[in-house]
């Protein structure tokens, strides 16, 4: 939710930037910028106190109790899965807090994720989009997007997908982009 607020913040800071009202206006519409920040800011500190205090717990129970290579496999498991669902649980509310969402900022895409991935490759190779590796995608797309049967994408199968994207997919996004040229002739002829 912070990010959300933040990007509204942004835009009301460019649109302050942008008009060209006189300095009353500025000055007025300056000072409700300053105390909406402010109260973001506030409650950020806040939440990070929260957030630090309970991983300062953890390290200290950790440090308590240890990891004993001696201990029984079950201990050690048992021991493993308790920090993992500690960490998983953190990283959720602090997802949940900034994004608004426990599983990142997502943007939903109504193509499958070959579909996608095709998309993509036909943007990069026409220089539509342009990037240094595939790896910023993929990492971009594992931790911000989903589609219709993937809420959840996985770094390795896109790379894996990436390069074997079935013929139907493939025809799929050429149907799409035909329409979508469809409806960019009709904008241009009647607007």
């Amino acid at each position: 939710m912070i990010l959300s607020r933040l990007e509204q913040l942004v835009q009301y800071a460019e649109r302050l930037a942008d008009s060209q009202g006189n300095v009353d206006d500025f000055r007025t519409s300056s000072a409700q910028l300053n105390e909406q920040l402010e109260a973001m800011m506030r409650e950020m500190a806040s939440q990070h106190e929260q957030f630090a205090e309970r991983l300062s717990t953890r390290v200290q129970l950790q440090a308590a109790i240890g990891f004993k290579e001696d201990a029984p496999s079950d201990v050690r498991r048992m021991y493993a899965a308790d920090q993992q669902a500690f960490y998983s649980q953190l990283l959720g509310e602090m997802l949940q807090f900034f994004t608004g969402s426990n599983q990142g900022r997502c943007v939903s895409f109504g193509l499958s994720v070959e579909e996608l991935l095709f998309f993509i490759r036909l943007l990069l190779e026409e220089r539509v989009m342009d990037v240094g590796t595939l790896k910023g995608i993929f990492l971009f797309l594992s931790r911000h997007a989903r589609t219709p049967g993937s809420d959840m994408l996985s770094y390795e199968s896109l790379r894996k997908k990436y390069s074997s994207v079935q013929m139907g997919a493939k025809r799929r996004v050429g149907e799409l982009l035909t329409y979508l040229a469809q409806r960019a002739e009709h904008h241009i002829t009647n607007d």
